[in-house]
């Protein structure tokens, strides 16, 4: 275990199957300067568009693009954070403290109460994570769950261990769930949270069990 600390991890997302099985020749490779090209084109056509709607002389039409505009913005933010490459160092970080950013994520988003029951004498538990990456998923995760608790709703952050002992779990339980409606954002935010955990040697459960949206899974260090 000793060997993981101060490690460092680059990755990208992972392809799907359809993709891999038309061999690597077909795969474009991701390279920063060409991606921080794109981002920064994708950039200026928004904000083009920002302005014809800010100038639409239909003053609901232009709210309507304004929504779109917004939307779609946060989509492509997402995307660029699913295809950029990452450079993760993990260390062992209190276990306490990485249920406590997990809740503040979850006020902030949600702004109501988030509830924490830490693990017994989980002072001296430490798990291997990058605290900073670590963050970006819990934001992420966050703004999920608040689109998918019902307003006004407690949200339970629970401690524990794995049967095995290597490794911990952080899990998110809103004592009352909204209805579900299928969203193109949750569905690629909750991707790139999961991927963020995995470059960190970590796991994303979703529903891992009954009243629960999603468990954080990480490894525990030595």
């Amino acid at each position: 275990m000793g060997e993981s600390r101060g490690r460092r991890l680059q990755g990208t997302a992972p392809v799907p199957a359809q993709l891999g099985e038309q061999g690597d020749e077909q795969l474009v490779a991701l390279r920063r300067a060409v991606l921080n090209d794109v981002e920064h084109a994708v950039g200026n056509l928004l904000q083009r568009m920002h302005h014809a709607a800010r100038a639409a002389s239909d003053a609901v039409q232009g709210e309507r693009l304004q929504t779109t505009l917004d939307d779609l913005e946060r989509l492509l933010e997402l995307f660029f954070d699913y295809v950029s490459p990452v450079d993760v160092q993990v260390r062992p970080t209190a276990a306490a403290r990485i249920a406590e950013s997990l809740a503040a994520q979850l006020r902030g988003q949600g702004g109501g109460e988030v509830s924490l029951t830490p693990l017994p004498g989980d002072d001296a538990v430490q798990v291997l994570a990058d605290p900073r990456v670590l963050s970006r998923s819990f934001l992420l995760l966050a703004q999920a769950c608040a689109r998918e608790c019902e307003s006004g709703s407690t949200v339970l952050v629970e401690v524990l261990h794995d049967p095995d002992g290597e490794r911990v779990q952080f899990l998110v339980q809103p004592t009352a769930e909204a209805a579900a409606v299928p969203s193109a954002h949750n569905a690629l935010a909750t991707a790139v949270a999961a991927r963020l955990l995995e470059l960190q040697g970590g796991e994303l459960k979703e529903r891992p069990r009954p009243g629960c949206t999603c468990a954080v899974v990480l490894p525990a260090a030595s």
